[in-house]
């Protein structure tokens, strides 16, 4: 009767991961985790900067219209999306491109309003 639940077979590195995994009940501020040089861990929300305001969506992988519509910038095909990662680089986000934001260095946004002449 005293028996142990056992962890499903998983590599060494699996199992690493998922001891490290922390699930917190709090929103996680990517750029404090940028300055940390860390990760950020999986919890409730994740909070961000578009241009120079806050905002905050409950997912780790959001669309490039789903960061968007949060700071309140629709609809979405109007503007043009960038990620900015510690260290000063950015990456343009494409229409319908999922962003992870618990990947290391994530930072924050800046949004553009598309010109008439933008594909």
């Amino acid at each position: 009767m005293n028996e142990q639940a056992r962890p499903p077979d998983m590599s060494g590195e699996e199992l690493a991961d998922a001891v490290r995994e922390e699930i917190l009940d709090e929103i996680a501020d990517l750029e404090e985790y940028a300055k940390l040089g860390k990760a950020p861990p999986r919890c409730r929300g994740y909070r961000f900067r578009v241009n120079r305001d806050r905002h905050e969506v409950p997912e780790a992988k959001p669309t490039r219209e789903t960061i968007l519509e949060a700071a309140g910038l629709t609809p979405a095909g109007d503007w043009t999306l960038r990620l900015k990662l510690s260290g000063g680089g950015y990456e343009l986000i494409k229409p319908g491109e999922r962003v992870d934001l618990r990947r290391p260095g994530v930072e924050k946004f800046k949004a553009l309003p598309r010109d008439q002449t933008e594909g």
